[in-house]
């Protein structure tokens, strides 16, 4: 009789032991699976750019999505929404600025629009070649300047450019050789001042158009030309309405990639590289398209259209460059200060030397 209490007292003693085992266990287990909710949190990114499905553009953004998506394990989530579903060029921005948009698409004239030291990478034959102008883009003077310039009063971070191309000349009235050539032309250009100066060294009349208007522009005569990379002239169709292409090169236009900053800031830092780095690949693959576009295939393309096209001497485009470039950098210097145009010539220098330092053997 006096054995059945202690057995009693046993078995409730391994109750009150398996009963704390298990809430131990419940506990940690519930401490994993709320940590690894906080590791599987998904970031929505939503993405709007102005270029038709299937550019190299767009193919660009779509390794983007599958890059940072794929590497992240599913922790982001990517949305592209092409041809201006979300908007034009400002309204992209302005969306980015607000935070609307996680990303979109800039250009050089947009941003400079919101802060103008950009406006520096415009001056009229800065860069010699799309690799210069590239490696400006990620120079320390770059992003440690007008990088973080943006951020600051916009809050939109630049994250990596593409070159579309050079702006070139295109005209319904003759080809454009020599500076005099340009005399009397009345010739579109974005409502920048810095493109109306350009002209005006040119000795032509300047005509702000949207570019939405271009096309009619152009064939009613409301203007006799325009300046854009080649491979948006035939994205557009624009040699329908235009006779003669100069391919003089001036300007190098570069698509960016954009994100909001409080956006961007707000990722764990293993999400950010991952992002960087779709950045970089997606810019990698629209440049590489467009410059084969606008250096081979759209050349051959257009003079089968009909288009007169011609490639100036290197002596040429110095004729065109001592016309056109001081007035734009006298008036620059008034905008963004002497300083930074300065600053920009000589990392410009300092690309060019480092390139042809490349070029010597080990």
């Amino acid at each position: 009789m006096s054995r059945e209490p202690d057995r009693q007292d046993t078995e409730g003693g391994i109750v009150m032991v398996k009963t704390r085992g298990f809430c131990l266990v419940l506990l940690g287990l519930l401490m994993v699976l709320s940590l690894g909710s906080s590791a599987q949190q998904v970031y929505q990114i939503k993405m709007g750019h102005v270029e038709p499905i299937g550019t190299p553009l767009d193919q660009g953004w779509n390794v983007f999505k599958q890059y940072v998506e794929a590497e992240s394990g599913g922790r982001i989530k990517v949305e592209i929404y092409p041809a201006c579903q979300l908007g034009g060029m400002e309204e992209l921005f302005q969306s980015v600025m607000t935070g609307t948009l996680q990303m979109a698409q800039g250009d050089e004239g947009a941003m400079a629009s919101y802060y103008e030291p950009f406006l520096v990478a415009s001056i009229p034959y800065l860069f010699p070649n799309e690799e210069v102008g590239l490696r400006f883009y990620d120079s320390e003077f770059f992003q440690e300047v007008i990088n973080r310039g943006l951020i600051e009063n916009t809050g939109v971070r630049f994250l990596a450019g593409a070159s579309y191309g050079f702006r070139c000349w295109t005209n319904n009235v003759r080809p454009l050789k020599e500076v005099k050539d340009f005399e009397g032309l009345k010739l579109r250009v974005m409502a920048t001042p810095l493109f109306i100066k350009y002209v005006e060294g040119l000795k032509a009349g300047a005509t702000p158009i949207s570019f939405a208007e271009l096309y009619s522009a152009l064939q009613q005569g409301v203007v006799d030309g325009q300046e854009n990379p080649v491979s948006v002239i035939w994205d557009q169709r624009l040699y329908e309405v235009q006779k003669y292409l100069t391919v003089d090169e001036h300007v190098l236009g570069v698509n960016s990639m954009l994100i909001n900053e409080d956006f961007y800031q707000s990722l764990p830092d293993d999400l950010k590289t991952i992002i960087l780095t779709g950045a970089r690949l997606a810019a990698k693959v629209e440049t590489g398209g467009r410059t084969y576009q606008n250096r081979i295939s759209i050349l051959d393309i257009l003079r089968e259209e009909g288009m007169e096209i011609y490639l100036p001497t290197a002596e040429e485009k110095e004729l065109f460059k001592e016309a056109s470039q001081k007035p734009v950098v006298d008036w620059l210097k008034t905008v963004v200060g002497e300083e930074l145009v300065q600053r920009t010539f000589e990392v410009v220098e300092t690309i060019k030397a480092q390139m042809l330092a490349e070029t010597k053997p080990f």
